[in-house]
């Protein structure tokens, strides 16, 4: 069921104390400019926030303030399918509306999944200002971005490490290099030969490093044929995607 409280009326602050202590604070509404699909799709059907004909962002934030996670309107788009995923909370719980709309059947699919329960309502006066939220949100984007600073900086290094490294080409057919291990190190070896170079410790899958060396091999190389190849040890160990 919709959240009707008189928190959900227009001007009045919305929060909830969820069930680990931290504040979800819900955003103004936001016009749904995006149809089709129209709300009434998104929402599987269901009527819209009687707040306004719209969407809302929720802020989560833990006991200092800080932006624990945004659960913001989602969209991308497929060949003739529109995939968006909007949040609302409804009675005592936060909710993903996950929709599909597809353009040329001009049909919609719809499904929706508990991001929050047993959230307890806030007193306005309770809830933190809008302000303060939008400016922890601006704080850890400022974060965010800074901290893929260092970790491209990072990268950096393995290209420029990766890129000294590579052999001459040898003129006629194709140069093969594996990507394998040494003990638990990646190593790059001419195929079946010696060690070219060594990784230093990254965050990287296995995987993730392949791609990022592959991507170093044209400016080496430019249109000289060269592949680089995983070994079966690599692609056997629990680092190659350990997500999938």
């Amino acid at each position: 069921m919709v959240d009707r409280s008189a928190g959900g009326r227009a001007g009045l602050a919305r929060g909830w104390r969820t069930r680990d202590g931290r504040t979800l604070v819900a955003g103004p509404v936001e016009p749904w400019g995006a149809g089709p699909p129209g709300l009434r799709e998104v929402f599987g059907g269901e009527p819209v926030d009687p707040g306004g004909g719209g969407v809302r962002t929720y802020y989560a934030l833990d006991s200092s303030g800080a932006v624990h996670r945004v659960y913001d309107t989602r969209m991308f788009s497929l060949e003739d399918e529109l995939y968006v995923t909007v949040y609302r909370v409804e009675g005592d719980a936060l909710y993903a509306h996950h929709s599909v709309y597809d353009h040329r059947h001009a049909e919609a699919r719809h499904e929706r999944s508990l991001e929050c329960a047993e959230l307890v309502p806030l007193a306005p006066a309770q809830v933190p200002p809008l302000e303060s939220v939008l400016a922890a949100v601006a704080e850890l984007a400022d974060r965010e971005r800074a901290e893929a600073a260092v970790r491209e900086g990072g990268l950096d290094a393995v290209r420029a490490a990766f890129a000294s490294a590579l052999p001459e080409h040898p003129g006629d057919g194709v140069l093969r290099l594996e990507l394998t291990l040494e003990g638990e190190r990646p190593v790059v070896r001419l195929s079946g030969g010696r060690v070219l170079w060594r990784a230093t410790t990254t965050d990287l899958t296995h995987r993730e490093l392949l791609a990022l060396l592959r991507g170093v091999l044209p400016a080496g190389y430019g249109n000289r044929p060269v592949e680089l190849v995983p070994s079966p040890a690599i692609v056997d160990h629990d680092l190659w995607d350990p997500w999938n």
